[in-house]
């Protein structure tokens, strides 16, 4: 369950309950949810987590993640909005002004860009990473254990190259536009926050994240996220991006500020962990066979493709 944990805490990155009553600034985070399409963006995810769940027939897998999605998915998704955006201060204004802002046709074409640019890079991420999971299943002390973690780490002896090519001009406004925008600084403090904190599990048998490690990410994910940028993000793109960055609303709201997150506080309230938690409480158990949520995250690599 401790893998599972930190597993899902990675979708809640690329990341608590006020009341249910409908009050205005409620009104305006679900207002802003619904326009951006994202109660249905998540479900889908909460619909595929499923997989995590021992299928014994104790207990109707299906039927209960139907029963969560009907009767508190929304709420909580709410809650976890409220809670974090009242705590960056967000307005209610705010929200309204990005819901418009939101649903523009431009900015849902850049969305698309976009989010197709992360999914290569996420697929990219975590296909290494799954294969490490793998390792961790076999007896620590076989010579074949050993063998492929070393072929695991090997990667941090092999710096990222820029693809050739990419032109100097597009590289220049990606690093000055992309590189330099609150969401893309935003996730590499938290990616970087986590090895300072040495807390990417509380599994003993889990690798602890060394400095090697850090200093591969700090150098060379700009280069990635250039590389996949460019079959995604077109110059018009990185044009519409740079507007969008110098609105005051919209850069708030891409800047929250990491020294006043509780992280911990932040996974357990998302939906995710809700879900999960919730299950449990109806008599679900989580599967002890690790191909479970090895199945799950195959499935949101599949999906990150697919969509495209």
């Amino acid at each position: 369950m401790k893998k599972t944990r930190f597993l899902i805490a990675l979708l809640v990155m690329l990341v608590a309950a006020s009341s249910y009553a409908q009050d205005s600034y409620r009104k305006a985070v679900k207002d802003y949810l619904t326009a951006v399409n994202q109660f249905e963006k998540e479900k889908a995810y909460i619909s595929t987590m499923s997989m995590v769940f021992d299928r014994d027939g104790k207990v109707d897998i299906d039927q209960l993640t139907q029963r969560y999605l009907d009767e508190r998915y929304e709420n909580d998704m709410i809650d976890f909005y409220v809670t974090t955006w009242k705590e960056q201060g967000m307005t209610e204004a705010e929200l309204s002004e990005l819901s418009s802002l939101l649903t523009t046709p431009e900015f849902k074409a850049f969305t698309a860009h976009n989010q197709n640019w992360m999914k290569e890079y996420a697929s990219y991420m975590l296909t290494p990473f799954l294969e490490h999971m793998k390792v961790m299943q076999e007896p620590m002390e076989s010579g074949e254990y050993l063998d492929k973690v070393k072929d695991y780490v090997s990667f941090l002896d092999s710096p990222v190259q820029p693809r050739p090519e990419i032109d100097a001009a597009y590289a220049d406004k990606f690093n000055h536009v992309m590189l330099e925008s609150p969401s893309i600084k935003l996730m590499m403090e938290m990616m970087l926050k986590r090895f300072d904190e040495n807390k990417f599990s509380d599994d003993p048998d889990f690798p602890k994240p060394d400095n090697k490690v850090k200093d591969w990410m700090t150098k060379n994910v700009p280069v990635l996220l250039l590389n996949f940028a460019y079959d995604n993000l077109t110059l018009e793109d990185l044009d519409y991006a740079a507007k969008l960055y110098d609105n005051k609303t919209y850069n708030k709201f891409q800047s929250f500020d990491l020294n006043s997150i509780d992280m911990e506080k932040l996974y357990n309230n998302h939906a995710y962990f809700k879900y999960l938690n919730w299950m449990k409480e109806q008599g679900a158990k989580t599967s002890e066979d690790p191909n479970a949520v090895m199945g799950y995250f195959k499935s949101m690599l599949e999906s990150f493709n697919s969509s495209k």
